[in-house]
Formats: C-alpha cells, sequence, structure tokens
C-alpha cells in the first residue's frame, strides 16, 4: 500500500512539473510571473510592403437608424438670483483680471447693463469665474 502512494506521489509530481514545462511564460490566468520576457527576432522595414492611399477615405457604419433631433428646446443661462440693479459688483473674469461696476439694468439671459467708468454698456456674466457684491 505504501509502495502504491509514494509511485502515485511520484507520477502526479512528475505530471505537474511536465505540464509546468510546457507553458514557459505563458500562464493561464492573470497575476504574477517572473518579469522576464525573451524576445528574439528582427524588424528591418525595406521587407515591409509599400503601402500607399489611392482615393478618399470612406467610413461608414452598417445598421444604424436614422437620428433626427426636433424641436429641442432654447437653453439660455440665467442670472444669480443675488443681483440687484443699482448695486456694486466684483467680478473676476476667466483670464483672471478684476472689474468693479455697477449694474444699472438686469437683462435676459446673463447679460447686464452696466454703468460707472466711461459709457453705460453690457456685460455677459455666464463668463465670469466669480462674481462679488461690493459694500
Amino acid at each position: 500500500m505504501r509502495m502504491k502512494l509514494v509511485t502515485g506521489a511520484l507520477i502526479g509530481v512528475t505530471a505537474l512539473v511536465w505540464v509546468g514545462s510546457m507553458y514557459g511564460q505563458v500562464q493561464p490566468v492573470p497575476g504574477p510571473g517572473s518579469g522576464i520576457v525573451t524576445v528574439q527576432g528582427e524588424v528591418d522595414v525595406r521587407r515591409l510592403p509599400d503601402v500607399r492611399q489611392g482615393g478618399d477615405w470612406k467610413v461608414s457604419l452598417a445598421n444604424v437608424a436614422d437620428v433626427r433631433v426636433v424641436n429641442t428646446p432654447t437653453v439660455a443661462g440665467a442670472l444669480p438670483p443675488f443681483l440687484r440693479t443699482g448695486s456694486a459688483y466684483e467680478v473676476t473674469w476667466p483670464a483672471g483680471d478684476r472689474e468693479t461696476f455697477t449694474i444699472a439694468q438686469l437683462g435676459v439671459g446673463t447679460w447686464v447693463r452696466v454703468a460707472g467708468q466711461g459709457r453705460p454698456r453690457w456685460l455677459n456674466l455666464a463668463t465670469a469665474r466669480t462674481i462679488e457684491e461690493m459694500p
């Protein structure tokens, strides 16, 4: 009985070593390996075929349904609710420069008419980084 167990164990170990040597660097499942990969061969660009495009590029998708977008609502930004006519505000623009002005009129969307330095003008506050109310 003992001899059969020893013989079976030897056959099993031999089979595992033989099967393991067949795989080499290839693993059947993802996991850590030896980290050593041997690459052999040569690349000779003179042997590559000469490929040139002949004509217009055409890319198409098959079996795609026709899609048409109609009746889309108009989307407009809204002014922050704390803005009031006659109040002074300091705005920081995307480039980092700051501007202080007094609102003369609230416009449609994100537009305000400002008064102060020079002639009255309209500003679009949608592009402002920050808007701060001045005391």
